[in-house]
């Protein structure tokens, strides 16, 4: 017997030793033994809770499943896989049927959930399992009437379409109108039957033919022969076509009609079966709130929660004494610990939650194993994967050139302290790799903040740019040119002017003649527009110019000192690089020869 740690006898309060190979408690001072509660039911059945709660649906089926090898008949891990398979974190989800064409579960699961039932609980999966059913059919009716919906939308599309054809058959008028033709058809005959009548009148109210009249009837003749050609020819087609058109209509109409119809029916009938699945829902919703208040094993015997099992050795029924954590044959007599839910299995639970980066879920997996054997150096390892939200160790040895990485320090604190002294090693290591990839995802972090600062200097100074362009000069040709030149003749025929109007000045005072006088009021005008043009209109052009230029200036210092840390950075960043690529590397190494071992072992 290996004795590995102490526990408090709950008979006498002793302490309780641990014998590994036979799976139980030994108390020292009264000879009592006891299975290990580590694995038991309830804390399956917890760990399906949460992953149902957390939506990892497929984790909860895998907890749920394990308690079903032990029993088949397991309520309450039959109601999850119930709830699994809809992808529904609890039964009060039932009730809601807002998106009705949203709803699909696991069929075969399900079938299967309700053929392993006890008798005693046939009536509550079969009651739950035609809730699904009826929201799958009520999911069928929504997308039948949705498609039916779409069906009537095209058809009423159909009609209008083919409503509007009708006008591509009809005249078109002088100002832009449209005419029908079958006022035109029957207007033509008319005017036949007038030209008609009017041939025949003088024909026949007349004794003597006089050969004008013969002239007439030809003339009437003609008239009718030329209508007729054009109404049988011209606009017969385009009112048969009409018809042929109004007749297609009555047929869409009706066709429309007995689709509205259908919809009808149908809107009918899901609203009924809506208005049924919410009541049954809400009466099965709290029904199971009943039982989930009111559990089994409340209403067991004096030994606790008592369910049927098969005993190995005889077959009879086996009881569990949870207060002893023993099972106990009625038959035969014998006992048995707990022994399905076993460190391999959680181990395997594990690894594959996190080849299914849920996360979480391993994480409770690990924890199971890690309760009973704290040193557990594949949980450990698990876990170290889990705090990174690594899937696997190849994860990790992808390339690591990316500005986030995140772990949880304080989880991976912890399991360095739970560590045996041979691993602590191992996990440092492994630790230190993780703060080497985050003091590189840090790196990148701050390069591309630095490239954002520099991509908004940049930004800014191209604005400025167009900015100043907005003072520049336009040519005759749209080419855009400082006003640096255009001030400075402005300047030089300033400067000109002033001293001619300084001459006139002196000439007037000199000799105040009207000449002068006039000559002065003359240029006095031209340097006074040439002084408005230099200082009102360039020079503020001038001094903004300047001030943007001065600006960017500063803006283009900032941008090159941002330049120097980004290369400082990146020279650091390869270097850096390099040796956690070799690390990465290095380690990846070990643990495949780690994890070698311990497989061949």
């Amino acid at each position: 017997m290996s004795i590995k740690e102490k526990h408090q006898c709950p008979s006498c309060g002793g302490n309780l030793s641990i014998d590994n190979e036979k799976q139980m408690y030994h108390c020292t001072s009264c000879g009592s033994t006891y299975d290990f509660d580590y694995f038991r039911e309830e804390q399956l059945h917890e760990l399906g809770d949460r992953s149902l709660e957390r939506g990892e649906f497929d984790a909860a089926v895998d907890a749920f499943k394990l308690i079903l090898k032990k029993d088949p008949h397991d309520h309450a891990a039959l109601r999850g896989m119930m709830l699994a398979s809809a992808r529904l974190h609890n039964t009060d989800e039932l009730t809601s049927i807002d998106r009705p064409g949203r709803f699909s579960y696991d069929s075969g699961m399900v079938k299967e959930a309700v053929e392993s039932v006890s008798e005693s609980d046939k009536e509550y999966f079969t009651e739950f399992a035609k809730i699904y059913s009826d929201r799958k059919r009520l999911v069928d009716l929504t997308n039948e009437i949705k498609s039916l919906k779409t069906d009537k939308e095209r058809l009423e599309a159909n009609i209008r379409l083919t409503d509007d054809s009708r006008y591509d058959y009809y005249f078109t008028t002088k100002g832009g109108g449209k005419r029908s033709p079958r006022s035109m058809f029957i207007l033509l005959w008319c005017f036949v039957a007038f030209c008609l009548v009017s041939a025949l009148v003088p024909i026949i109210g007349t004794e003597e033919k006089h050969p004008v009249l013969y002239l007439l009837v030809f003339f009437y003749g003609a008239l009718i022969l030329i209508a007729a050609i054009v109404n049988l020819a011209h606009v017969y087609p385009r009112v048969k076509a009409i018809i042929e058109i109004d007749e297609h209509l009555i047929e869409l109409n009706e066709e429309l009609g007995r689709m509205a119809q259908k919809l009808r029916n149908l809107e009918d009938d899901s609203g009924k079966l809506s208005r049924f699945i919410k009541r049954s829902a809400q009466s099965f919703v709290e029904k199971d709130n009943r039982m989930i208040k009111d559990p089994v094993s409340e209403q067991g015997p004096e030994i606790g929660s008592v369910k049927k099992h098969q005993c190995p050795s005889c077959g009879g029924s086996l009881v569990i004494d949870e207060d002893k954590q023993t099972y106990h044959c009625t038959f035969c007599g014998s006992t048995f610990d707990y022994e399905y839910f076993k460190e391999d299995q959680m181990h395997e639970a594990g690894e594959t939650y996190i080849s299914r980066s849920e996360f979480m879920a391993a994480v409770d997996a690990y924890k199971f194993t890690l309760k009973k054997d704290p040193h557990d150096f594949l949980a450990l390892r698990g876990m170290m994967l889990a705090a990174a939200n690594l899937s696997n160790m190849s994860d990790l040895e992808k390339e690591p050139d990316a500005t986030e990485f995140v772990y949880d320090s304080r989880q991976v604190e912890e399991i360095i302290e739970n560590a045996s002294e041979s691993d602590k090693a191992y996990f440092k290591e492994f630790a230190e790799v993780y703060s080497e990839r985050k003091r590189l995802a840090g790196c990148n972090k701050e390069i591309e903040s630095l490239r954002e600062d520099k991509e908004k200097i940049n930004s800014i100074i191209a604005q400025d740019r167009i900015l100043s362009e907005k003072y520049y000069e336009t040519t005759k040709s749209g080419l855009k040119i400082p006003p640096h030149n255009s001030f400075i003749i402005i300047s030089v025929l300033t400067v000109i002017w002033t001293l001619i109007v300084a001459f006139f000045i002196y000439c007037y005072v000199n000799s105040p003649e009207k000449t002068f006088g006039n000559l002065l009021v003359f240029h006095g005008l031209i340097w006074i527009c040439l002084v408005i043009n230099e200082f009102v209109v360039f020079l503020p052009k001038i001094l903004k110019i300047k001030k943007i230029n001065k600006e960017d200036k500063d803006l283009y210092v900032e941008s090159g000192k941002l330049d120097d840390r980004i290369r400082d950075l990146e020279k650091s960043k390869a270097k850096f690089m390099s040796d956690i690529r070799r690390t990465i590397h290095e380690f990846v190494k070990k643990d495949r020869n780690i994890m070698s071992g311990r497989n061949g072992d």
